[in-house]
């Protein structure tokens, strides 16, 4: 909720409905939740809900708390549509044409290229690959720690505070 990072183990709180993991900071402002402790009642031979626990494996992250080296992501440009319908018509074929060879549907393609719909990753993939073009773009991602100062950079924690000093006065 601050904003800042868990370098402690985070504490599960429940806020308004929502389940948030916090650091022992921000624990105070919500009910602290604890995990129901499992049943040990089993159904005409069937495994018990602790030997069934047993069976999973939850795969913990290496570096649970700390941050993260922050990694390039790709997005969407804002002009796929016309990016696509531009190397269609550069190719000189018809949405059926593209259609048959890319196995992507009609309407999904015209809903593309008018703007009306997201592709999803796989068509994303198939159309970059068949018009040898890219819709994709990288979005540089920063970590809190390159944050600068100032009302442009406040985290919801900052405005909390803000609020509550303004309250007091």
């Amino acid at each position: 909720m601050c904003g800042n990072e868990i370098f402690s183990k985070p504490i599960t709180i429940e806020i308004e409905g929502a389940v948030l993991l916090v650091c022992p900071s921000c624990a105070k402002h919500g009910k602290l939740v604890t995990k129901p402790k499992p049943k040990k009642t089993g159904f005409r031979g069937t495994k018990t809900t602790s030997s069934l626990q047993s069976n999973i494996s939850v795969r913990q992250p290496s570096r649970p708390y700390r941050g993260r080296p922050e990694v390039d992501s790709k997005e969407l440009a804002p002009d796929y549509d016309e990016r696509i319908r531009l190397a269609r018509q550069k190719k000189g074929m018809t949405q059926k044409d593209v259609s048959i060879q890319t196995k992507i549907s009609i309407q999904e393609l015209q809903s593309i290229e008018t703007g009306k719909m997201r592709p999803p990753d796989v068509i994303i993939a198939k159309l970059e690959k068949f018009f040898n073009i890219k819709i994709t773009e990288s979005v540089a991602s920063y970590s809190p720690k390159d944050q600068k100062k100032g009302s442009a950079f406040q985290t919801l924690g900052d405005i909390v505070v803000l609020k509550k000093k303004q309250d007091e006065e």
